[in-house]
């Protein structure tokens, strides 16, 4: 009998070990923050030596670093960056674009940079655009889940129609150099055009036409708007600080 009641006793000790350890590896666990990101140069992108770098990369590892964050940053296309970071709690994103469509789906921490975003097309072409309702008559190459579509298909553009979409910025430039016959304008940030053409031996014969709208949204750090408080807390004031600072 005295045997029995022992080993229950031993056997409750464990138990109650086994969940205090459960717990501060659950919160070891939930305090890692997950950080995705797509090849944007020159905010951010892989260089020569798969290193992430540009002016926004730098930005936020100086923020995360400063506050203590245990974080990862993951490199994708646009369209993986951005559904995992509405999909995934623990997930923030850079660089995003902060436009009333998304408002609601993220938390926004800090604005890490301003792009002008044009139509453009091969100068070979001889377009000339003056509106967006001109612009519905051609087969436009757009980023998917970049602010331009969602901007895009706000005012009537439709996808497989006038809106040409792809993953990321590198396969449209590989189809301006190589099939540019399948498209008539591009939608780009001018940023990124002078960036292309500053690493390239032959420049891309795009001419920019018109803004794609004249009051463009800055890209953030935004966050997952289920991110849990004590993230909320550190992120604002990591960014508050380093604002207060320049």
């Amino acid at each position: 009998m005295k045997s029995d009641v022992l080993n229950l006793i031993e056997r409750v000790i464990v138990i109650k070990w086994c969940f205090v350890l459960l717990l501060i590896v659950s919160q070891h666990c939930a305090a890692k923050l997950t950080v995705v990101t797509e090849n944007f140069a020159p905010a951010q992108y892989l260089d020569a030596n798969n290193n992430l770098v540009g002016d926004a990369a730098d930005i936020v590892r100086l923020v995360l670093d400063n506050a203590g964050i245990d974080y990862s940053i993951s490199v994708n296309d646009w369209s993986m960056t951005y559904n995992i970071a509405l999909r995934d709690p623990q997930t923030c994103i850079f660089s995003i674009s902060r436009s009333p469509e998304r408002e609601s789906s993220f938390v926004w921490f800090a604005k890490l940079a301003q792009f002008d975003t044009n139509f453009y097309s091969l100068k070979s072409k001889g377009i000339v655009l003056t509106s967006l309702d001109q612009a519905k008559q051609y087969r436009i190459a757009v980023l998917k889940d970049n602010y331009s579509h969602h901007y895009l298909l706000s005012q009537g553009f439709k996808e497989n129609e006038n809106l040409m979409l792809f993953n990321s910025f590198d396969n449209i430039f590989k189809i301006i150099r190589a099939r540019s016959s399948s498209i008539d304008l591009v939608v780009i940030p001018a940023q990124r055009i002078n960036h292309e053409q500053s690493h390239l031996l032959n420049e891309l014969q795009l001419e920019p036409l018109m803004p794609i709208n004249v009051s463009q949204a800055p890209l953030y750090f935004a966050c997952n708007k289920n991110l849990p408080n004590k993230l909320k807390q550190q992120l604002s004031t990591a960014f508050a600080l380093y604002e207060s600072q320049l």
